[in-house]
């Protein structure tokens, strides 16, 4: 992911391996997302894209469900398939480029937890046309990514517009909802004005972002 606007690739890696405090890294899944789970919106053998130490994958596969996790760091990758051994839980993770992820798929559902905003747009593009290819017909894809509205409190770069995602997912799919939904990071301190906004009980704080559902067109 070169283009992304974001740490480059060896950044994120070491970020990972060095386990030092990881932003975006809370310990659970967002709850956007495990709201879904929660709601039974996930069906059928699910992908959990950009899956980082495995948190959704493996609320996901506790559920019963059949899950595969790609991210491209490796100590990611390894962390997370550290805890579902220690877990006992059956779920499939490996390293692999979310916008040349290789001959993957089927699934029925993709779930990305803040990876498309790591994307410039030229890579955005590439990495919603991987999106359809590896979803069935009327699959379903969940994403949460950062929002750029009036006052958003969210970090500098990474932001999409309402109507950059719907023009992103125009083509090919049936948008079936697209609503306001916090993220939530560990800020540290000391970065200015985003370590004095706001944080809950555990130290977490909610950022500004979008959920968007949406489902692969049969037609």
């Amino acid at each position: 992911m070169s283009e992304q606007p974001g740490p480059p690739d060896l950044e994120y890696e070491r970020i990972y391996r060095d386990g030092g405090g990881i932003p975006w890294d809370i310990g659970e899944p967002q709850p956007a997302l495990a709201e879904l789970v929660g709601l039974g919106w996930c069906q059928g053998r699910i992908l959990d894209i950009g899956c980082g130490t495995g948190e959704l994958g493996l609320a996901l596969a506790a559920r019963g469900h059949s899950v595969t996790g790609l991210d491209l760091a490796p100590s990611a990758v390894a962390m997370a398939r550290r805890k579902a051994a220690e877990r006992g839980l059956d779920a499939e993770f490996a390293v692999a480029d979310a916008t040349e992820p290789g001959d993957i798929g089927p699934f029925d559902t993709v779930l990305d937890s803040g990876l498309l905003h790591c994307l410039q747009p030229p890579a955005q593009r590439r990495y919603v046309a991987v999106l359809r290819r590896i979803c069935r017909p009327g699959g379903r894809v969940g994403v949460l990514c950062f929002a750029d509205v009036p006052g958003a409190r969210t970090p500098d770069r990474g932001r999409l517009t309402e109507r950059a995602l719907r023009e992103l997912f125009a083509d090919g799919w049936d948008l079936e909802a697209l609503e306001p939904a916090d993220i939530l990071g560990l800020i540290p301190d000391g970065l200015g004005e985003m370590s004095d906004w706001p944080r809950d009980g555990d130290g977490r704080t909610p950022m500004t972002g979008w959920r968007l559902r949406a489902h692969r067109a049969t037609a």
